[in-house]
């Protein structure tokens, strides 16, 4: 580095110099943290970083088995920073350039199948107050098609009434204020009730929190959210690494695709800004309707009669 500013002071200078939500930069913070923590394992001297190391962190990367997404978004954070560190004259831009594959960059993320989906929902059983929480959880991630940063900020007092229709208010990936109204099943508010009738609180606490015995009872963060349903998933035989808590947002779009829904509605259901990203969930809807009825079938039934004369 070109400064006598120390590794974290030039972190700390980075992160005020973005604008973006507060969310982004926490996450921002730990995924650069977590590239120099793999430079000092790896014994490299993290003030003078190669481009050789940032291809090698790469590949260390695909190795953990990293989701597409998230190996992206470790990359990017580092190309980030550097590209920071060479406008401020303290470094080379050593990600400049860097590429990643198409495959990378394409949708990865799995859908469940109904069997999948009636498995997970029957496995999580509600007699204590984990129990009662993660099916509240798991069942608005897909009935709703929520994100777990949706997820995680919601409150109890988020919860109303429109004309006498149960709805909620949530805020939306990239957004400050809770704008988006959704409606509720009467599924979602009787696991609701469930859920904070075991529980003395006010209406402006956290939804869903931490029920671990000696710990503080805090907010659920998103990485825990997704440990969370994973495990779940995990205890029904589901262990895919494309299979994720995201995979429970594109159940709920892909199955709404099935029954018929339109691609219009389901835009704003799941708070998409474009029709084309909706989109992915009618390629979902085709794929999986090309394996449970296969065409080629009627060719081959075709083929396997026995010619007939005209």
């Amino acid at each position: 580095m070109k400064t006598t500013l120390t590794i974290n002071q030039i972190i700390d200078e980075w992160i005020l110099s973005l604008d973006c939500l507060p969310t982004t930069k926490e996450d921002y913070r730990r995924k650069i943290q977590l590239w120099f923590r793999w430079l000092s394992n790896q014994g490299y001297d993290t003030r003078s970083p190669s481009r050789t190391n940032v291809l090698e962190y790469k590949e260390y990367l695909q190795k953990q088995h990293k989701s597409a997404y998230t190996y992206h978004s470790y990359v990017t954070v580092v190309r980030l920073f550097y590209r920071y560190c060479y406008e401020q004259g303290y470094y080379d831009d050593i990600g400049r350039g860097l590429r990643l594959s198409l495959r990378q960059r394409t949708h990865c993320k799995h859908p469940l199948t109904v069997y999948q989906v009636q498995q997970l929902l029957a496995s999580i059983k509600p007699s204590d107050i984990v129990g009662k929480r993660d099916l509240l959880m798991v069942s608005m991630m897909l009935m709703l098609g929520l994100r777990t940063c949706e997820i995680s900020r919601i409150d109890i007092g988020d919860f109303g009434l429109v004309d006498k229709t149960p709805v909620l208010r949530i805020q939306r990936k990239g957004q400050v204020e809770k704008r988006a109204l959704l409606a509720l099943p009467q599924r979602i508010m009787d696991l609701f009730e469930d859920y904070i009738s075991e529980r003395n609180f006010t209406l402006d606490e956290p939804l869903f929190v931490s029920h671990c015995r000696g710990q503080k009872s805090g907010r659920l963060r998103t990485q825990t959210i997704s440990h969370i349903i994973k495990q779940r998933l995990r205890a029904i035989g589901v262990d895919d690494p494309r299979i994720t808590a995201h995979s429970l947002r594109h159940t709920c779009g892909s199955l709404l695709v099935e029954r018929g829904v339109e691609v219009e509605i389901i835009k704003e259901l799941l708070g998409h800004t474009s029709t084309s990203t909706t989109r992915i969930y009618v390629d979902m809807a085709i794929k999986r309707k090309l394996l449970e009825d296969n065409p080629s079938d009627v060719i081959a039934e075709m083929v396997a009669e026995k010619p007939k004369k005209h």
